[in-house]
Protein backbone atom coordinates (compact mmCIF):
# COMPACT_ATOMS: atom_id res chain seq x y z
CA UNK A 1 0.00 0.00 0.00
CA UNK A 2 1.16 3.48 -0.36
CA UNK A 3 0.62 5.84 2.47
CA UNK A 4 1.50 9.65 2.45
CA UNK A 5 2.33 11.53 5.82
CA UNK A 6 0.04 14.23 6.70
CA UNK A 7 2.10 17.56 6.69
CA UNK A 8 2.94 16.07 2.98
CA UNK A 9 -0.09 15.82 2.09
CA UNK A 10 -0.80 19.38 3.42
CA UNK A 11 2.73 20.78 2.08
CA UNK A 12 1.24 18.74 -1.45
CA UNK A 13 -2.50 20.60 -1.73
CA UNK A 14 -0.74 24.13 -0.94
CA UNK A 15 1.82 23.63 -3.83
CA UNK A 16 -1.56 22.30 -6.16
CA UNK A 17 -3.47 25.33 -4.88
CA UNK A 18 -0.49 27.15 -6.36
CA UNK A 19 -0.48 26.19 -9.83
CA UNK A 20 -2.92 26.15 -12.77
CA UNK A 21 -3.06 22.58 -12.64
CA UNK A 22 -6.78 20.57 -13.45
CA UNK A 23 -7.61 17.28 -13.36
CA UNK A 24 -6.52 14.59 -11.46
CA UNK A 25 -3.44 14.05 -9.96
CA UNK A 26 -1.63 11.64 -7.04
CA UNK A 27 0.23 11.96 -4.37
CA UNK A 28 1.90 9.60 -1.78
CA UNK A 29 5.23 8.88 -0.97
CA UNK A 30 7.98 6.60 -2.88
CA UNK A 31 7.70 3.16 -1.69
CA UNK A 32 5.05 1.15 -0.40
CA UNK A 33 4.55 -1.11 2.45
CA UNK A 34 2.38 -4.44 3.24
CA UNK A 35 0.53 -4.93 6.34
CA UNK A 36 2.57 -8.08 6.40
CA UNK A 37 5.52 -5.42 6.83
CA UNK A 38 3.50 -3.66 9.48
CA UNK A 39 2.34 -6.39 11.92
CA UNK A 40 6.18 -7.42 11.70
CA UNK A 41 7.87 -4.82 12.67
CA UNK A 42 4.90 -4.03 15.55
CA UNK A 43 5.33 -7.86 16.83
CA UNK A 44 9.21 -7.54 17.08
CA UNK A 45 8.98 -4.13 18.76
CA UNK A 46 5.97 -5.22 21.33
CA UNK A 47 7.17 -8.88 21.52
CA UNK A 48 3.80 -9.88 21.02
CA UNK A 49 1.85 -11.41 18.02
CA UNK A 50 -1.27 -10.55 16.20
CA UNK A 51 -4.10 -12.32 16.78
CA UNK A 52 -6.14 -12.99 13.67
CA UNK A 53 -9.94 -13.76 14.50
CA UNK A 54 -12.06 -15.50 11.37
CA UNK A 55 -15.36 -13.43 12.88
CA UNK A 56 -16.34 -10.05 11.81
CA UNK A 57 -16.87 -7.86 9.61
CA UNK A 58 -14.84 -8.09 6.26
CA UNK A 59 -12.76 -5.49 5.69
CA UNK A 60 -13.32 -3.31 2.36
CA UNK A 61 -9.84 -3.50 0.95
CA UNK A 62 -9.89 -7.78 1.21
CA UNK A 63 -8.96 -9.18 -1.94
CA UNK A 64 -7.76 -5.97 -3.57
CA UNK A 65 -5.08 -6.45 -5.75
CA UNK A 66 -1.15 -4.44 -5.37
CA UNK A 67 -0.74 -1.07 -6.93
CA UNK A 68 1.36 1.74 -6.96
CA UNK A 69 0.43 5.21 -7.72
CA UNK A 70 1.55 7.12 -10.77
CA UNK A 71 3.03 10.31 -9.12
CA UNK A 72 4.51 11.73 -13.04
CA UNK A 73 2.19 14.47 -13.23
CA UNK A 74 3.47 16.11 -9.82
CA UNK A 75 6.52 14.97 -10.70
CA UNK A 76 6.98 16.65 -13.56
CA UNK A 77 5.47 19.63 -12.08
CA UNK A 78 8.36 19.99 -9.57
CA UNK A 79 6.90 18.52 -6.37
CA UNK A 80 9.67 16.33 -4.37
CA UNK A 81 8.03 13.46 -2.12
CA UNK A 82 9.50 11.78 0.84
CA UNK A 83 10.31 8.47 0.93
CA UNK A 84 7.96 6.34 2.85
CA UNK A 85 10.92 4.65 4.74
CA UNK A 86 12.36 7.83 6.25
CA UNK A 87 8.94 8.61 8.52
CA UNK A 88 6.68 5.14 8.46
CA UNK A 89 8.31 3.55 10.91
CA UNK A 90 9.03 6.27 13.30
CA UNK A 91 5.15 6.75 13.11
CA UNK A 92 4.94 2.93 14.21
CA UNK A 93 7.16 3.30 16.87
CA UNK A 94 5.19 6.43 18.13
CA UNK A 95 2.05 4.80 18.46
CA UNK A 96 3.71 1.80 20.27
CA UNK A 97 5.56 3.87 22.40
CA UNK A 98 1.94 5.93 23.23
CA UNK A 99 -0.90 2.81 23.19
CA UNK A 100 1.11 -0.59 24.18
CA UNK A 101 1.27 -1.43 27.49
CA UNK A 102 3.77 -4.18 27.80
Amino acid sequence: MNFIHSKEAGRFLAWLADSDFKGCINATSYGSVSLTDIISYVEGKTNRRAIFAVEGDEAPYNGTPEYSMDLSKAVERGFIFSELDRWIYNLLDLYINNYYEG
